[in-house]
């Protein structure tokens, strides 16, 4: 097995999807597609691409980091206590542990995520 890795922005294969966690869900019922690319360090880290639909979750970064670039679509993110950060295609952005805020999807997004758990 190769140790070099491409995680594809736009793959071909079938996403898994899901619906968002009612627990977090402040508005919508967006559906989730997630294409996991690759999990190493005994799972402490994972690489994907993941799509969802507009909504308005909380973000609660407890116990690991999170850092995203946006293929596509439109998103805001309020940290608790803090000013509105909107996000759209080309932009990077990372939560560090201990972020709380309200993730916002403007328009649907797809992104690249990579989470370090501790």
């Amino acid at each position: 097995m190769s140790l070099l890795q491409t995680v594809v922005q736009h793959p071909s294969e079938a996403p898994a999807t899901s619906h968002a966690d009612s627990k977090i869900l402040l508005e919508g019922n967006p559906l989730l597609e997630k294409w996991a690319h690759v999990a190493s360090g005994n799972d402490k880290i994972k690489v994907g691409v993941m799509t969802c639909e507009p909504s308005v979750n909380r973000s609660v970064k407890k116990g690991f980091f999170e850092f995203c670039y946006i293929i596509e679509g439109l998103i805001e993110l309020t940290e608790d206590g803090g000013e509105p950060v909107t996000y759209k295609a080309g932009d990077t952005f990372l939560m560090q542990e201990g972020f709380a805020g309200t993730w916002r999807t403007i328009e649907k997004y797809k992104k690249v995520y990579v989470c370090v758990y501790d």
